[in-house]
């Protein structure tokens, strides 16, 4: 299942206090893993790291702990556009799910999930 793009992300929910483990696709940026939230009005799982969580993330059959922080490109596209430019080079396809990029419009639609290591 996991592959040069799919991991696994493993953290503790903020409320529920249960563990979670779900599979993303990722890009690398140097030690940091950057996670494209697709279709995020439907998902909850990035909501946990609106202010720096704890993350493990498994990559090459070792799971790594990471600070994880998700990244609204409405409220911060300085921040998104680099992040989703390196997301975006490895997985062009992507693009197509922010729709077209009228007026920069794609970043102001991203939801990233940026880690770093601890």
């Amino acid at each position: 299942m996991l592959s040069g793009s799919t991991d696994l992300i493993r953290y503790t929910g903020r409320r529920s206090g249960r563990e979670f483990i779900t599979p993303t696709q990722y890009a690398r940026h140097g030690d940091d893993v950057i996670i494209l939230v697709g279709r995020p009005e439907g998902k909850a799982w990035w909501r946990n790291f609106t202010s720096d969580g704890d993350i493990e993330v498994l990559l090459q059959r070792r799971w790594l702990p990471m600070t994880a922080r998700t990244v609204i490109g409405a409220d911060d596209p300085e921040t998104v556009m680099p992040l989703l430019d390196v997301y975006l080079q490895r997985f062009p396809r992507a693009a197509g799910a922010l729709g077209d990029d009228a007026n920069g419009s794609r970043v102001q639609r991203a939801v990233i999930v940026w880690c770093r290591p601890r």
